[in-house]
Formats: structure tokens, C-alpha cells, sequence
């Protein structure tokens, strides 16, 4: 790093820094409400959203004309929060006579808000409390106003249905939306209601609010989450840390996975992670399964819930226009009434299975499932879709048959690319040239790689050795094609590197990327590559100070404020940490995991889906990105993961063994894990500058350190 960088660090992370938007979001299932920090829901990127549509724009509260002024907000639980603001009369300047409270409970179909007026005068306070109120029926990429194929707003007409309830019809669908109020209005005009009320210090004034999104005939979503029973319902383990972001962040994430929960539509027992808040509250393949992953330490269930549910959604069939194939894990699957996702996608019927890497990825956090414990019962039960995940691998995922993986869209809704940075300039050469499909991505090849590794292991585990190391064999014959393939030794004096992909003419794109790091946590590279590798993973190029560029900064196409050609992606940091310490270069990686704290502080214990990519300068912060998903799955996953991370967490529990490795994160001078359950017994392990102690650990595992 530059002596610049080092200098700054010294001095901590900035704090007190504003590092995202005033909204607050409350969220069930598949219902959201945006609002700012006053409870208002105003014109912009606010509204309540269900089934991805917006089904409240406007629900605006003002006292005698004026709006309220904020005192102080947040949320309770993911589904309930508390808006505190006042009004300052214009015949009680200076003080605030009124004060406001609103207390919003989401619920799967719509919301219930309690708003409280209370004056603190001697003498009664006579106001006009009004309330505005729209809804236009946009999509939730309408109201994201990003590209795409945005639809356009519905036309609403609002219908006055009794004294206290307004009902929104939207032109041409059936969708409605409700709102009732009590005690009823003196006046309901034009979406506006009006109370003319007095207010006596000893008696508060209370007006109760129902919203209720409708799509049919008193079609109200109510969908709910199942309980966390059985072996889900140990509690947490507990993180402890010095200094305490890494704790308080782990803790956060824990709050946000319970937001990001949604039910099952097929299986009512399994809880799921939505991708992220408010733009992707659907199912995803990869983020569902990263993320899982990530909290392994924590909730381990997760895992099984995610193959099962993506198991039963499993391509069986060939159709180019959504890009299904037998065997292919899906991309996206949307449970709203609009047909995003293109014929047939309405209410979750036809997933998106334009996703390169959720296949793999799949067969990789089905292995981890079984080294953490998941019953050999339910393992066996997802063979068949493991091979049928192997067979699309072998088969329709390796386009010209050479033993790679690779991607060409085929249907008129397909995304561009279909790796993680799926964004339209996502693969780009150094020049900035973009790619021509069919495009062989590097670390889907890797995520290929250990997908077979971890296949094997499972198939051994149930008894089938002969078809295991027959499965070895060929991850081994890959991992050379990979490194034959991909490699691009370095010349005058800079380190060698993996090419970012292999494009429709099977020429190595040349840019240098962070996905090469995901090579490392799939165990593709030599030693010798994978030391040249973290030489440019810690380089200024690439290493911004908060975190690992998706892009480095010396090619042509970088953009700190992209969205995936230079910002910073937590997920993809920490991803290479684990590589790194797979290696043994347990400093590079504690460095970016050090980085990735200093951000998390700043972010007020929770990390955005990405930031910019600009280079930490004294005093700085990292800088946000403007539609960000925060809470987002794998960025509330990396706090848990780093603390697997960090223990060098490695267990198997068919074996009945676990390894620990346990490190500190540039900046933490100790950390304690306690209570993570394993095996029916819970480890608990404390790590400082003196040395790792063992408080408890499994009684059926055997317990080895380095």
C-alpha cells in the first residue's frame, strides 16, 4: 500500500458520516414501505411495494398546511417502526406545542399505522391535521427510474367507498389499494383527507390508518414466514469484538436476514433470503446461495433451505426464451402479478434461468450443507438434482463442448452477461472494449472446478467412491485446463495474472478484475499464481482502502461509481479473503477484511451492496452508491462471514472433524465467537494477541488448529 494509505489508517475510520440515504424501510415478505425519515411517503423512491408493485405513492401528513419537522426515527423489528416528529404552530413560535408519533406495522398484504398527536400546552391547541394520499401502480423498476424496460404507471382513480375508506382503483388491471381511516375525515376529497381537531394536554389524539394492496377480487397477499423450529431455533451465537464494529455488525446482519426472509410458495417449512431491499425482494440463485453460505456459522440451515427450494425449481426443460435448460439452476424468479420475467412468469409459475454460475454454485453450497451437518436423509433426497446440476455443467452450460463453461443470451429478455457482474459493461477488455459472447467467465470455470470437488465428497459420503474419484479425476483434469487457459504470466517486473474471461473467440480478455480472486476460493491456482494474484489484489489498483475494486484502476473502463466496473462490492472482497487465506496469505487477507471493517463503521454497522471505488484518502469515507439495496443478502452476510473467516472455520462434520486457523482483521485487536452450533454441541472460541482459547467445542468432533 502507499504511504499515503498508511498514514490515514492511523488515524481510524472517519466517523459520524451521513453514508446513505434518509429512508426508512420496513419490510414483510413480500411487502416493503419506503418512506423518509418523517414516516411521509412522498414522490421519488418511496411508496408501499407488494408483490413488485407500488401501491401507496403518496401518504403525506402536514398540520395546519405545514409538514411536520423530524425528531427522530428508526426501525423496532424488521416489519415495525417509530416515526417521532412536531409542529411548530405559527402562534407558538418558539416552542413546539404538538408532537407526532406514527407507529407503522407491515404486514404481508399492506400496512397499519397508529398516528398519535399530543399537545403539551395548558390550554387546548385547535389544528388541521391533513393527509394526502395516491397511488400510481407503478413497477418497482419504475420507480427504481434504472434503465431496462420500465413500465409506465397505471393511471389510478381514487373512489371515496364510505366515510372513512378510500379505495385506488388502477385502469385496465384489477389491482386496488384501500386505505381506511378512523375515526373518518370531516373531509375526503381528491385522495386528501382533513380533520379539524382540537387538542387537550391531558388527552392525546389518535387516528388509526389501514392500507390494503389488493391485485383481484379481494386477492390480499398474506403470505407469511415459518418460525425458525426445530435445530433453527438455537439461538445465535454471540460475537464479541475489540473493537465492537464487528460485533454490532454481526448482529445487524442477524436483524437484516430476518428482513430478507420470505416464504416458500412450495414449501411452507423453508425460510428463503430475497436478494435485497426494496429492488430484488424475490428470489434469486446466486445471491440466495452466497449468502447462505456466508452465514454458515450462524445458520446453517439456511443452505439446506436454499438447494431445497432451488432444487424444486430446477430447468427441466429446453426453452430458449427464458433460457431454461434440464438441469440449470435459476437466475430470478418474481411472485407479482407482471410478467417481468417474460410468457408465463406471472405469480413465480417460470423462473429466469439466465444465470451462468448459479448452477455450480449450487452443487458447491450443497457440499458445504453436508459438512455442516445437514441430515444425510435430506442430502440424499438432492442427488438426483446434483446430477442433473453435473449433467448441465458437462452438457448445454459448455456451449462448444472444450470443458468450459460459457454464455450467450438466447431469449429477447435475456441479461447481456450472466456472471455476477451482469450489468451491460459488466466484461470488459483492457482497453474497455466490451466482450462478444459466447463469454467463458474465469471464476465460473473455478466455481465448475470445486462444484465437482464438492460433488465427490458428497457421493462419497453416500457410498459411491468409484463415481467420487471418478468425479476428482476430472475437477483435476479442469483445474489444468483452467490454469492453461486462463493464465497470463506477467512481464516487466508486474506479477502474473488470470485473464477476466475467454470471449466468443476464445481470446483471453485481458482486463484485470477481481474475479480472479474467486479462483483462490475454489483452489484453482498454484501457490506460485495465487502469491502473484494477491500482489494485484493488494495493489492500489486495486485495493481502494475500503475494500477490493471490481475493476482495477488502471484499465481504461474504470469507474469508481459504476455499478460494476471499479465500485466495491463486499461480498467480492471477502470472497477473496477466504481465497487468499485458503493459500496461506492470511496478511493480504486481513488487510482487505480489515478494510471491509473500517467500512462497516462507517455505514453504520451495515454494509450497502456496493460503494464507490474511489482511493481512501485521510479523513475519508467511502462514498455511496444511489440505489444500493441496503439491507442486500450477501453485503448482511459478510459480518458473518468474516467471523468464519477469521476462525479459519473449517468443519466436517460426517468426518466428525473441525479445523480452526484462527487470525485478526488488520484493526481488531480480539474477537470472541460463543455458542456456534455444531454436531449438536456448540463451539466457543476466543482469539487474541496472545494466543486462540478453546472454551468449548463438540463433544462428537475432533478439534485440530492450523
Amino acid at each position: 500500500m502507499t504511504a499515503g494509505i498508511e498514514a490515514e489508517r492511523d488515524e481510524g475510520p472517519t466517523q459520524g458520516v451521513l453514508a446513505g440515504p434518509g429512508t426508512i424501510t420496513a419490510i414483510a415478505g413480500l411487502t416493503v414501505v419506503i418512506s423518509d425519515e418523517r414516516g411521509d411517503i412522498a414522490p421519488g423512491p418511496f411508496g408501499l411495494i407488494t408483490d413488485d408493485t407500488r401501491h401507496l405513492s403518496r401518504l403525506q401528513v402536514a398540520v395546519d398546511g405545514e409538514p411536520l419537522r423530524h425528531l427522530g426515527s428508526g426501525l423496532i423489528s424488521p416489519d415495525v417502526a417509530r416515526f417521532r416528529s412536531y409542529a411548530t404552530l405559527q402562534d407558538r413560535l418558539p416552542d413546539a406545542p404538538v408532537e407526532c408519533e406514527r407507529l407503522r406495522h407491515v404486514t404481508a398484504g399492506g400496512m397499519a399505522e397508529t398516528l398519535t398527536l399530543r399537545c403539551w400546552t395548558p390550554e387546548p391547541v385547535r389544528l388541521r391535521l391533513s393527509i394526502r394520499m395516491d397511488s400510481d401502480f407503478a413497477d418497482i423498476f419504475e420507480v427504481r427510474r434504472l434503465g431496462g424496460d420500465p413500465g409506465v404507471p397505471s393511471p389510478s382513480v381514487a373512489v371515496q367507498q364510505a366515510s372513512g375508506l378510500l379505495c385506488f382503483e388502477a385502469a385496465g388491471t384489477p389491482r386496488t389499494t384501500t386505505v381506511h381511516l378512523d375515526p373518518a375525515p370531516d373531509v375526503l376529497a381528491d385522495g386528501e383527507a382533513v380533520w379539524d381537531t382540537v387538542l387537550h394536554r391531558d388527552r392525546p389524539w389518535v387516528l388509526r390508518i389501514e392500507v390494503r394492496a389488493l391485485r383481484g377480487q379481494g386477492n390480499e397477499q398474506r403470505a407469511t414466514l415459518p418460525q425458525r423450529v426445530g435445530a433453527a431455533a438455537v439461538p445465535d451465537p454471540v460475537v464479541r469484538s475489540r473493537p465492537e464494529h464487528l460485533a454490532r455488525g454481526c448482529r445487524r446482519s442477524l436483524v437484516d436476514l430476518d428482513a430478507l426472509s420470505i416464504p416458500d410458495d412450495q414449501d411452507s417449512s423453508r425460510r428463503l433470503l430475497a436478494a435485497g431491499i426494496p429492488w430484488f425482494v424475490a428470489l434469486f440463485g446466486r445471491d440466495v446461495l452466497i449468502s447462505s453460505y456466508q452465514a454458515r456459522a450462524f445458520r446453517p440451515e439456511l443452505m439446506l433451505d436454499a438447494v431445497t427450494a432451488l432444487a424444486a425449481r430446477q430447468g427441466r426443460v429446453d426453452d430458449p426464451g427464458n433460457e431454461e435448460q434440464p438441469g440449470k439452476i435459476l437466475h430470478e424468479v418474481r411472485f407479482g402479478d407482471r410478467p417481468w420475467l417474460g410468457e408465463g412468469t406471472v405469480g413465480g409459475a417460470k423462473p429466469y434461468f439466465g444465470s451462468v454460475d448459479s448452477t455450480p454454485l449450487f452443487l458447491i453450497v450443497l457440499g458445504q450443507a453436508m459438512r455442516w451437518g445437514a441430515p444425510r436423509e435430506a442430502i440424499e433426497t438432492l442427488l438426483p438434482a446434483a446430477r442433473a446440476a453435473l449433467g448441465w455443467l458437462r452438457g448445454p452450460g459448455d456451449l462448444d463442448g472444450d470443458g468450459l463453461v460459457e454464455y450467450s443470451p438466447t431469449g429477447s429478455r435475456s441479461l447481456a452477461n450472466q456472471g455476477w457482474k451482469d450489468s451491460e459493461n459488466g466484461v470488459q477488455f483492457a482497453d474497455g472494449r466490451l466482450v462478444r459472447p459466447p463469454v467463458a467467465l474465469v471464476e465460473v470455470q473455478g466455481y465448475a472446478y470445486r462444484a465437482r470437488r464438492e460433488l465427490a465428497a458428497v457421493l462419497a459420503h453416500l457410498g459411491d467412491h468409484a463415481e467420487a474419484a471418478d468425479l476428482m479425476a476430472e475437477a483435476d483434469e479442469l483445474r489444468e485446463l483452467i490454469r492453461r487457459r486462463y493464465w497470463r504470466p506477467g512481464s516487466g517486473g508486474a506479477p502474473g495474472s488470470f485473464a477476466f474471461a475467454l470471449d466468443g473467440d476464445k481470446r483471453q480478455v485481458d482486463a484485470i478484475s477481481s474475479n480472479m480472486a474467486h479462483l483462490l476460493w475454489c483452489g484453482v491456482p498454484s501457490q506460485d499464481e495465487a502469491e502473484q494474484v494477491a500482489a494485484h489484489l493488494v495493489s492500489p489498483a486495486m485495493a481502494s482502502g475500503w475494500g477490493l475494486r471490481t475493476l482495477s484502476g488502471e484499465m481504461a473502463g474504470f469507474n469508481p461509481i459504476s455499478y460494476h466496473v471499479g465500485s466495491v462490492w463486499p461480498h467480492d472482497t471477502v470472497l477473496a479473503c477466504e481465497g487468499l487465506r485458503r493459500y496461506g496469505l492470511d496478511e493480504p487477507a486481513m488487510q482487505l477484511a480489515g478494510d471491509l471493517l473500517d467500512a462497516l463503521a462507517v455505514f453504520d454497522d451495515r454494509l450497502p451492496e456496493l460503494f464507490g471505488g474511489h482511493r481512501r484518502e485521510p479523513g475519508d469515507f467511502p462514498v455511496p452508491y444511489p440505489t444500493a439495496c441496503r439491507p442486500q443478502a450477501w453485503a448482511a452476510g459478510v459480518p458473518l462471514a468474516i467471523v468464519a473467516l477469521c476462525l479459519g472455520l473449517d468443519p466436517d462434520v460426517p468426518a466428525g472433524t473441525l479445523s480452526l486457523n484462527p487470525v485478526l482483521p488488520r484493526g481488531v485487536t480480539r474477537f470472541e465467537a460463543l455458542g456456534i452450533n455444531l454436531a449438536g454441541g456448540e463451539l466457543s472460541v476466543v482469539h487474541d494477541g496472545d494466543g486462540t482459547t478453546l472454551i468449548s467445542a463438540p463433544a462428537g468432533l475432533r478439534v485440530g488448529f492450523g
